[in-house]
């Protein structure tokens, strides 16, 4: 019987701010402490409720729209993040159509807003853009902060730098306000602590969602798309997964509910893949022995990120263990047998299959049939599961048709979300080639 659950709503974003501290390590934790910052302010301001938990979201997930490492890098070399703004763009973009972020969605979409322009923001209500302001603010604040040097003897001069940027880029009484909390040493020391994550626990009241599968779908497309923007050739992989293991688990009797968990599990079971570089996903060449043992990482960071995450159990494992193999080769865990439960080989058997019929750098897609007689190879070898095969095999074409369809709307997304960069920096953005040996988005 399935488990219905509740997810701890601060567990679930401290833990996807996390994964996407694996896209630039040198920023690790730098949203986490936008958000204590920010929640700060706005205590300090008197919002509680539900402003500050939609505050708190927007706040630990700011730049949730910066998704290629090389633009980061481009950020922390010139020392400006302004220059690359159209992540607010691309932020609002890929959470706004989710019930749960709607609200954070407009927030993060004007946090580089000066107070200046603030008549710019078209939609946004009182609240959204002082919530903008204060995220810009915060984001200001952490940045200065030099974590080579003794935090106390840096307050007075990034307090002086936001003093005089009021009535420009900041709100006049929300840089009051700043003045009074930074005149606590106990601030700026909260600012560098090693633990911001439990200092966060202490400030935002707790809330949770119910484990349904509209909530939990929602966010994992979100971060599904995050993983998958970071190359062009894998930029509609997860949903392909996902609708070939729901497919799969469909003819193989799931329930509905297990099934939309298993839709979750196909888009967050690259997630861990955030952990690797540009330059290893796209490489046309063989792998080194250091790249391989990068790209192995990357289930086990998908486990440790759901698991943390407080995701349903089966969640966590079907997705972490689709490189797991039944005779034990498989990785990182080296699971085997009857340990490997039956939506784990559902979802082995998924992600083969759509990667063997995508293209790569180094190899165009196979047709259908000939992936097939490939994984019937593999299952000979004790890797996949032979049944779950055969029922690909038996449902081929149908199972592919759902694969192809659903990768076509989810491109239409990816579609703009590379349109957006594109533009940004004038440049021709690269064609998606991710939907599929011979498939082109629609």
């Amino acid at each position: 019987m399935m488990r219905h659950t509740r997810i701890s709503l601060y567990k679930l974003i401290v833990a996807l701010s996390d994964a996407l501290d694996y896209v630039c390590p040198e920023i690790t934790d730098h949203q986490q402490r936008v958000a204590y910052i920010a929640v700060n302010l706005a205590r300090q301001m008197g919002y509680s409720g539900t402003d500050l938990t939609d505050l708190f979201v927007a706040s630990a997930l700011h730049d949730i729209g910066m998704i290629r490492l090389d633009c980061k890098k481009t950020a922390l070399v010139d020392g400006e993040w302004d220059r690359v703004a159209w992540h607010c763009k691309t932020g609002y973009e890929l959470i706004h159509r989710s019930e749960l972020f709607n609200r954070a969605a407009r927030i993060i979409r004007y946090h580089h807003l000066p107070w200046k322009r603030r008549a710019e923001a078209a939609g946004a209500d009182s609240f959204e853009i002082m919530a903008s302001q204060i995220i810009f603010l915060a984001d200001r604040v952490e940045r200065a902060i030099d974590r080579d040097v003794t935090i106390l003897s840096q307050s007075y001069s990034i307090t002086r730098d936001i003093v005089g940027r009021a009535h420009t880029d900041f709100n006049p009484e929300l840089v009051k306000v700043f003045q009074t909390l930074a005149g606590t040493e106990a601030f700026w020391l909260d600012c560098e602590s090693k633990r911001i994550d439990s200092l966060l626990l202490d400030d935002v009241n707790e809330t949770y969602l119910s484990a349904n599968n509209k909530v939990i779908e929602g966010i994992a497309e979100i971060f599904a798309r995050v993983v998958d923007s970071m190359s062009a050739w894998t930029a509609t992989h997860s949903a392909g997964v996902a609708a070939t293991a729901v497919a799969l688990a469909k003819l193989m009797r799931f329930s509905p509910h297990e099934q939309g968990l298993m839709r979750t599990a196909g888009l967050l079971h690259d997630l861990g893949k955030l952990s690797v570089p540009n330059k290893i996903l796209d490489k046309s060449g063989k792998l080194s022995g250091q790249e391989w043992v990068i790209v192995k990482g990357h289930t086990y960071h998908t486990y440790r990120i759901l698991d943390a995450g407080g995701f349903p159990r089966e969640i966590t494992e079907w997705a972490a263990f689709h490189h797991e193999r039944l005779n034990g080769k498989g990785y990182p865990f080296h699971i085997a047998g009857k340990y490997l439960s039956l939506g784990a080989r559902i979802m082995a058997v998924a992600d083969t299959f759509t990667a063997m019929t995508e293209d790569r750098p180094y190899r165009a897609g196979m047709n259908p049939s000939d992936a097939i007689s490939t994984m019937y190879r593999l299952a000979r070898n004790g890797g996949l599961d032979g049944d779950v095969v055969g029922v690909l095999a038996e449902n081929l074409d149908h199972v592919d048709a759902q694969r192809k369809h659903d990768q076509s709307w989810y491109a239409l997304c990816q579609e703009r979300l590379a349109k957006i960069i594109g533009d940004s920096q004038e440049e021709k953005t690269p064609q998606l080639v991710g939907a599929g040996s011979g498939h082109q988005p629609a």
